[in-house]
């Protein structure tokens, strides 16, 4: 099929995307920034450029697709408490980005569409205590539940098969709600909250990706379907096994005033008790990989058990392989790669062309301090992969794997960064807080650097 999807650029939209192209799918999203969009999306897609809260869209490809996947969205709760607080303008934005997004998304559409699968959240139900929730529960009281409900209401509007996925708390290793909680948890200071009898109904990144595609593909599943493992936990519960994943123990209890106090209303969706049934979707022979939260945990959170910080970018190319493999192997590249503000500078490399033990030599600058680095080409399997180790630099440890998948359209490149820094646990705080975002900005510049290139290079093509 061609599919729509709305929020392809976010967290679980990448993953969904990636998901669909491997099974064959033609994709098509809806973005702001075509630009953007290119730079971020990890797979072959076609892009609307258009904001869907300022009105429908006009645009021949929405006369091309058979289906829609409807991810629209701002965050719930942002990545400060700062930003995480509700305040009116934030509210009006979580309201209208679904709501008003969803109903000129539907208006946009043609009659060809035959299925709409849209994103809702437990949070439809509201705090229900330990009552097992299945799809037919009343609806909340509370703000995000009033949201749900109207989301879902403007989906149902859709002349065709439709599909609310209420998703639960997804876990993942690429952000998310599990990301805020790792910082304390990982210095011993995770809790559980409050008496830590409050339900948590979780989902595994994998499965949340496995179920949209199901639905899509499955016309036998219909209405709202619970985004959620089959066995939620209570707080006290997870926060046991996130400690454990971790290797760390559990930190003092956090009272709920306090999380009232930091967050405001939006504490609400923290602290809100939600027990939800999937026995709807596992009755439609849906199979869950993860069903224990103690696996779950376990594959996202054990590479992070040795305390070194782990980072993974990805970037689709639409090229081959072999080209995008060549491109990455000559080491001055790198240097129209990084941002100036670094002053990146090959001084030497010990090869005529990179290989199984090359060693390079450069100089660059970290927040304006000068340091010189030399890595060693440890592993090289062209063109597939390749492994760079920091033999001198600021780091106690860099270990820097490139991979490259072929996929459908072109290439996907993978690169995952193991790091440590020195200065023992303060460097560690230092790496959470500071240096990864630094990371993120080197290859969130590299992405965009590769795209318009690219993009520069076949303009007339």
């Amino acid at each position: 099929m061609k599919v729509l999807i709305t929020g392809g650029t976010g967290l679980i939209g990448k993953e969904i995307g990636k998901a669909l192209v491997s099974l064959g799918h033609q994709v098509v999203v809806i973005a702001r920034s075509q630009d953007k969009a290119r730079s971020v999306l990890p797979f072959s897609a076609e892009i609307i450029e258009g904001d869907l809260t300022r009105g429908p869209l006009r645009h021949q490809l929405l006369s091309e697709v058979d289906a829609v996947i409807n991810l629209l969205g701002e965050p719930v709760i942002g990545g400060s408490v700062l930003s995480g607080r509700w305040t009116d303008k934030k509210k009006k934005s979580i309201r209208e980005s679904r709501v008003l997004g969803t109903r000129n998304l539907i208006a946009s559409l043609g009659s060809q569409v035959k299925v709409f699968v849209s994103g809702s959240a437990i949070g439809f139900y509201g705090s229900c205590g330990s009552e097992i929730i299945s799809e037919d529960h009343a609806a909340g009281r509370d703000f995000l539940a009033e949201v749900c409900m109207e989301w879902e209401k403007e989906a149902r509007n859709f002349k065709g098969r439709q599909v609310m996925v209420r998703t639960g708390i997804v876990l993942s290793s690429a952000g998310g709600a599990l990301e805020k909680m790792l910082l304390p948890f990982r210095l011993g200071l995770g809790g559980i909250i409050g008496a830590g009898d409050a339900w948590m109904s979780w989902i595994h990144m994998d499965d949340l990706v496995s179920m949209f595609v199901f639905a899509l593909e499955n016309e036998k599943v219909e209405g709202p379907i619970n985004g959620a493992a089959p066995r939620p936990v209570t707080n006290k519960e997870f926060s046991k096994s996130l400690a454990q994943a971790l290797g760390k123990n559990l930190g003092p209890r956090v009272p709920e005033i306090a999380l009232k106090m930091l967050f405001g209303e939006a504490s609400e969706a923290i602290l809100s008790s939600v027990r939800a049934s999937a026995a709807k979707i596992e009755a439609l022979s849906f199979r869950y990989e993860f069903t224990d939260v103690d696996d779950a945990l376990q594959t996202i959170c054990g590479p992070l058990r040795t305390g070194d910080e782990v980072f993974e970018a990805e970037q689709f190319i639409p090229e081959t392989q072999e080209k995008v493999f060549n491109y990455f192997r000559e080491a001055h590249n790198l240097e129209e790669l990084t941002p100036p503000t670094m002053n990146f500078r090959i001084d030497q490399v010990s090869t005529e062309s990179v290989q199984q033990g090359t060693l390079i030599d450069y100089r660059l600058k970290i927040y304006g301090f000068p340091f010189k680095w030399k890595t060693e080409i440890d592993e090289w399997k062209p063109p597939y992969k390749f492994v760079d180790t920091q033999l001198l630099g600021p780091y106690r440890l860099w270990h820097h794997t490139h991979e490259f998948h072929e996929v459908p359209g072109g290439t996907l490149m993978t690169d995952r960064v193991r790091y440590r820094l020195p200065m023992g646990k303060l460097g560690w705080v230092m790496g959470g807080l500071f240096v990864k975002k630094e990371v993120e900005k080197i290859f969130s510049y590299r992405r965009k650097k590769v795209m318009s290139a690219y993009f520069a290079v076949h303009a007339d093509k």
